[in-house]
């Protein structure tokens, strides 16, 4: 087994390395990452108990959901690789890949790509996620003989059979492509699909395949395109740290931001609820929250805009959820800040990897549980999802102070009063610890006391020293005209 990552423009195809006919390197990688935005990004997920309801009769593709990870089979050249969709290559001497050579590739007829999930058999109980990642962490035979990959979509090429089927919208071709390449495999397969016309087979095949732990979920493919993602209701209790209210209605709580508490005590945000009930609960809740209100030195804001008013770490709440998102359409991990709770005060820590809540409703508010270790648990989430460094004990980062590259102050009189305008640049010296801060910083203070606001800023921020420079030369020949004076 090999291991490398697609970061480099030059054709695949040379010894193990995973083949792609006259495709670049860097050019797959863009590809596989535009797929996870397009399509898999598009799934939309609903409650087992709105199927009858959301799914319309007609033909539906219904397949198995299986929990393991996105990666693409790659079969060209005489060879197989599987590639993430971040870039990453598997490929060599692989149990899976060696029976995707016997007996998908020789019936390819040209580059072909396939789309699927790759996940690690589980003895006694259906696949999980994680344990994707602890059978790829080593050499060893027997963890990366548990490897699977069962194909779900025909993204190009195929058999003699199959023409134009990966350019097509319809699903139909495309899985007869899959099952004819991978007919006779064990750990590569076609995903395990039937179709069926009514919402009623859909919620039977849940009870069969979900609930009779066979599969995660299901994806129901419509004739329309839409692409739907059925998986089983699960909660998580978290702290409430923040709340905003109505506007129309401000005795009435909008939305509440929720926590979860770290090994080392600490919490980290996991996201905002605003599906809370009853107007009546609402204010009832916004009574508890008000007298809860304490200082943060961390701002965040509601999907409204209006931002959060935090609390003292005292209530938790149970939220029901469809699904919970680990990293964004591009597949990088969600930041979430943590925080710490100090002498009454909030306190940002720093941003790491965390989740984000699909669909959240407010199920009830706990008063049998508290504020701890083990009631708002982190590990909550990792029992579902692998979060990177998500149970790790971290500190804040240690930022060096910034650096002032320039300053220059002109004053005018007017009216018998005396406007200022000034200008200051800093060399931030924080960028390579925090790539949220910038490196340079540009800011333009004009003051004017007779006019209705006195007080405007403008703030630009540069990559380097030169375009700071130039960015505060034309705010200096944009400012300072006849009769200012410098100070």
């Amino acid at each position: 087994m090999s291991w490398y990552s697609l970061d480099r423009a030059s054709p695949l195809g040379k010894g193990r390395r995973a083949p792609a006919g006259s495709v670049t390197e860097s050019e797959l990688a863009l590809r596989f990452a535009g797929y996870k935005r397009s399509v898999a990004g598009r799934y939309r997920s609903i409650a087992p108990e709105d199927v009858e309801r959301v799914l319309a009769p007609g033909p539906m593709h219904v397949s198995t959901k299986i929990d393991g990870e996105l990666w693409f089979l790659v079969l060209d050249g005489g060879d197989a690789a599987l590639v993430s969709h971040n870039g990453k290559v598997l490929a060599g001497a692989v149990p899976l890949l060696d029976e995707a050579r016997k007996t998908a590739l020789p019936r390819v007829t040209r580059r072909t790509i396939l789309a699927g999930e790759l996940f690690a058999v589980s003895k006694g109980t259906r696949p999980r996620v994680g344990d994707v990642a602890q059978s790829m962490s080593g050499e060893e035979n027997a963890a990366v003989a548990r490897l699977g990959f069962h194909a779900f979509d025909l993204m190009d090429g195929g058999d003699a059979e199959a023409g134009d089927a990966a350019d097509q919208e319809e699903y139909a071709p495309k899985l007869a492509t899959l099952e004819r390449l991978l007919e006779g495999g064990r750990r590569v397969r076609a995903i395990k699909t039937e179709v069926v016309t009514r919402s009623e087979d859909v919620t039977r095949l849940f009870s069969e395949w979900v609930e009779g732990g066979k599969a995660e979920g299901l994806i129901v493919r419509s004739s329309d395109g839409r692409i739907n993602k059925v998986k089983p209701i699960f909660t998580l209790d978290a702290a409430v740290v923040g709340y905003t209210v109505r506007a129309d209605a401000p005795d009435q709580t909008r939305s509440m931001l929720l926590a979860l508490m770290r090994d080392d005590g600490r919490l980290q945000l996991i996201g905002q609820v605003g599906n809370l009930g009853t107007e009546d609960f609402r204010r009832e809740l916004n009574k508890k929250l008000e007298a809860l209100v304490c200082e943060s030195r961390f701002r965040a804001a509601s999907r409204t805009g209006a931002l959060y008013r935090f609390v003292r770490p005292e209530i938790v709440v149970e939220v029901r959820m469809t699904d919970l998102q680990v990293d964004d359409s591009d597949g990088r991990p969600i930041p979430r800040m943590i925080l710490e709770f100090e002498s009454e005060e909030w306190r940002p820590v720093r941003r790491m990897a965390g989740i984000s809540l699909i669909h959240p409703v407010l199920a009830r508010v706990r008063d049998d549980k508290t504020v701890n270790a083990v009631d708002i648990r982190v590990s909550q989430v990792l029992e579902r999802q692998p979060v990177q460094d998500l149970g790790a004990t971290v500190e804040a980062p240690k930022f060096a102070a910034s650096t002032l590259l320039r300053r220059e102050v002109w004053t005018k009189p007017t009216k018998g009063l005396t406007a200022v305008r000034k200008l200051l640049v800093w060399k931030t010296n924080k960028e390579t610890v925090d790539r949220r801060w910038p490196a340079y910083v540009v800011h333009w203070t004009d003051y004017s006391p007779g006019r209705l606001a006195p007080l405007k800023r403008e703030v630009r921020l540069a990559p380097d020293e030169a375009s700071a420079m130039q960015l505060a030369e034309a705010m200096v020949a944009k400012g300072v005209k006849k009769g200012w004076q410098p100070r």
